[in-house]
């Protein structure tokens, strides 16, 4: 079964089987010993539960049940051979000021009599399976490949000593497992550096670096996320925990680094108490802290989505005419693939600021932005059938761009040209090494239970489109495919659970981030920021990503509170461009927003170079 096929099948049913179970511990707090209940695959599945997905946990099942895992035998099915309570695992730790471990006691009860045939206990087997990194590292790797048998998505961790005295066979496994945990010593003794444990594409690898974060690797792209400073109590678990929660994250359909922020906020939380108590609390785990110097104004987004609500003549566009290809063109989808890849940046900059936005001629009309792309790839396409392949895009070079990305007057007016070079060739390169193609991919998504979910976490894996945590690319791809008269990406079956849900996320380009801003739904309250957006100053990464997760926010509660899809949501604020732009001056009697708009027209988009809009 292909990477595209197991990825479909947990996206369509976002269930977890979780191999290994509970244990019966002693932790020396302070140095006071305090019993709790324990165990990889106990916290695992507890804090994926939480976090929402329904989990099945195969472990030994002691009989009769202790009190302190009655809570986790009503949160979790449990199944799997019945024991007596001396079967289950027990252990006796403690950790300095620094985290090191100290085992005093290790009683593995039940555990090593687990194998793989238990697998046929599981009636309905989940889409999804995690194997814990058993004492026996032989035994997870068989697990593994059972499941990876039964078509199951698989992941994996380890711990220090399997990595240490079993070092071929444990990266062995995690090269093997589609998703895979380890934390930053164990990185070391298994891969060497960083650019070490980069797995292939398809797959994803999370390195935990304790207070200092996580590192998320997508193939070789890595992502650094910081971490939540808190005051420690316990840390048992804290990688057991942000594994069950950034799992559960994945299979709802959250980029993997937004997935890592949500396990990290869920692990800091947890190790503030003794055992997996915080895992018992009703309710999701907490969200991560938003950056205090913006917010979302509530008001003016329940005015404004009233406004929209009302607007029964508005409806998203089709991606039809003559800059797009025609409808019913079998190169369609490979086409739109390719070129929203490069729907990023068009504006230049000068003196530290923005200065101006890219404006040519082609083929002998004056376009902007987008528009002079759409055409440029119009041009492209018909002078070359294989140009949107894979192959075609990953032999791309810069001077191949200039040639066809030029204007009538023979220049490239594309601001970073080489960006656009090596977005190409990430993104063909990686559908190579996926071995699949672009109609291929959009043709899978389609087919799932929740295409647009499914889509967006394909695009996850594909150079070009994975980069962005807030998917601004992949969004707008998903809409266009949907909104296209081919329906290329169909809306998930009526009556399906969840079926409700598997819209757009917001596609937060600088135009829709223009918008927040001047209509009030987005307020700076930072008094520094404020003025650098005022000036339209460059802004670093923190500043950017304020405004950009706050915009991002408002227009995913506007579309909720309006009820319109987002597709129709963002082509009300795109349009808003024309009324709105840039350095002209507002024309606010001719925008539909105007009777609820803040009228902050003084305020500018964020001004930051980036690839993802």
């Amino acid at each position: 079964m292909s990477w595209a096929e197991r990825w479909v099948r947990a996206t369509g049913a976002p269930r977890l089987l979780v191999v290994g179970g509970a244990s019966l511990d002693r932790i020396h707090v302070h140095g006071e010993p305090v019993a709790t209940p324990g165990g990889a695959g106990l916290y695992t599945a507890l804090a994926a539960a939480r976090a929402g997905v329904q989990v099945t946990m195969l472990a030994p099942v002691p009989n009769p049940m202790p009190p302190e895992l009655l809570p986790a035998q009503r949160l979790l099915h449990w199944v799997g051979p019945v024991v007596p309570i001396d079967g289950l695992p027990r252990f006796e730790i403690a950790y300095d000021d620094t985290g090191a471990i100290t085992l005093f006691r290790e009683h593995l009860g039940a555990e090593p009599d687990m194998t793989p045939a238990l697998l046929d206990l599981i009636d309905d087997l989940p889409a999804t399976a995690y194997c814990v990194p058993f004492m026996d590292a032989g035994l997870q790797r068989r697990f593994v490949d059972a499941l990876r048998e039964r078509g199951c998505l698989t992941v994996g961790s380890t711990y220090g000593k399997a990595a240490r005295l079993e070092t071929d066979l444990v990266r062995d496994t995690l090269a093997t497992t589609d998703l895979s945990f380890c934390n930053a010593d164990e990185q070391h003794l298994l891969f060497g550096d960083a650019a070490g444990a980069a797995p292939s594409p398809g797959q994803l690898r999370f390195v935990t670096r304790g207070a200092a974060g996580v590192s998320v690797y997508q193939g070789d792209h890595r992502t650094d996320v910081p971490g939540h400073p808190v005051n420690v109590v316990d840390p048992t678990g804290a990688g057991d925990t942000f594994c069950g929660t950034t799992i559960a994250r994945l299979l709802l359909g959250d980029h993997p680094v937004v997935a890592a922020h949500r396990g990290n906020a869920a692990a800091a939380e947890m190790v503030t108490a003794v055992g997996p108590t915080a895992l018992w609390q009703p309710g999701p785990p907490p969200l991560p802290t938003a950056d205090a110097r913006v917010h979302v104004n509530s008001e003016v987004i329940d005015r404004m989505a009233a406004l929209v609500a009302g607007l029964h003549d508005l409806h998203g566009f089709d991606f039809t005419g003559p800059l797009f290809p025609a409808v019913g063109d079998p190169g369609a989808r490979a086409w739109f693939v390719a070129a929203t890849l490069q729907q990023f940046g068009f504006w230049y900059s000068a003196q530290n600021r923005w200065d101006r936005s890219m404006i040519a001629t082609i083929d002998g009309a004056q376009r902007k932005g987008s528009d002079y792309l759409w055409a440029a790839f119009m041009r492209w396409s018909a002078s070359d059938a294989t140009a949107m392949s894979p192959t075609g895009q990953a032999a791309v070079t810069l001077a191949a761009w200039h040639a066809l990305a030029a204007a009538d007057d023979g220049r490239d007016p594309f601001p970073e040209p080489h960006l656009c070079v090596e977005l190409a060739v990430a993104y063909g390169t990686t559908l190579q090494h996926l071995g699949i193609t672009a109609a291929e991919l959009v043709a899978a998504a389609a087919a799932s239970a929740y295409p647009m979910r499914t889509l967006l976490t394909l695009l996850d894996h594909v150079g070009g489109y994975r980069e962005d945590p807030l998917r601004k690319k992949s969004a707008l791809l998903g809409v266009i495919l949907r909104q296209r008269p081919e329906g290329f990406l169909p809306e998930a079956a009526a009556g399906a659970a969840g079926a409700a849900g598997d819209d757009a996320p917001p596609i937060v380009d600088y135009h829709v981030q223009r918008s927040c801003l001047r209509t009030g739904m987005v307020a700076i309250d930072d008094p520094v920021l404020a003025g650098k957006v005022l000036a339209r100053e460059l802004l670093d990464e923190g500043d950017e990503l304020a405004i950009r997760a706050a915009s991002f926010e408002a227009v995913a509660r506007l579309a909720a509170r309006s009820g319109r899809t987002m597709g129709a949501v963002d082509w009300f604020l795109f349009q808003m461009r024309h009324r709105c732009p840039e350095v002209a001056t507002p024309v606010c009697a001719e925008c539909p927003a105007d009777p609820q708009c803040g009228h902050h027209v003084q305020l500018f988009q964020p001004v930051r170079r980036t690839t993802f809009y």
